[in-house]
């Protein structure tokens, strides 16, 4: 992948494959008048695109923009931090984010993971890794019946883009598409 200097993943967005650069450009249309600098980057054949914004961008203000545009994808995912794709690392970052929030705990939380690329065995196990580690220390509970927040894993490869909002915002994160 090619990096973006003096910005940071702000977004994961679907689209058909092989309609990726077509949807880089509706992005990149929609973001500009905004989003000074906002660039995307196509991962050919995969029905996936990375929106990248200079670091003080609310990457949930991207995703709003963008999901009230007309732009050729389906989900746009905020990313609020991104981290080496191993066990240990997004462990690390998961327990950050989730300390870091305002949320109170121990927070009612649900794991979705998306995975891209062979750099973990599988979202399960990740999960299952996951919840253990944040349940031991009282941060949060596992709860797939009633879960109040997601963490959602974006495993894109070598890096992995992470998400934290409450279940009630994710149907914001569909695009209104336009029929033609």
């Amino acid at each position: 992948m090619i990096g973006v200097k003096s910005a940071d993943l702000k977004a994961v967005a679907t689209t058909d494959i092989d309609l990726e650069h077509e949807a880089c450009e509706d992005i990149e249309n929609a973001l500009t008048f905004f989003f000074a600098g906002a660039r995307c980057e196509p991962i050919e054949r995969s029905g996936v695109v990375l929106v990248y914004a200079e670091k003080g961008y609310d990457p949930l203000q991207i995703v709003r923009t963008l999901v009230r545009s007309n732009i050729r994808c389906y989900w746009v995912i905020p990313i609020y931090t991104t981290c080496k794709t191993s066990y240990e690392d997004i462990s690390k970052c998961v327990l950050e984010l989730l300390l870091l929030s305002n949320v109170s705990k121990p927070i009612k939380l649900v794991f979705k993971c998306r995975k891209r690329g062979w750099s973990i065995d599988s979202c399960s196990k990740l999960s299952r890794y996951l919840g253990q580690a944040i349940e031991a220390l009282g941060i949060a509970e596992i709860d797939f019946k009633k879960p109040e927040h997601v963490v959602r894993l974006e495993i894109l490869g070598e890096l992995t883009g992470i998400s934290f909002y409450s279940i009630e915002s994710e149907k914001e994160f569909k695009v209104a598409r336009q029929t033609t």
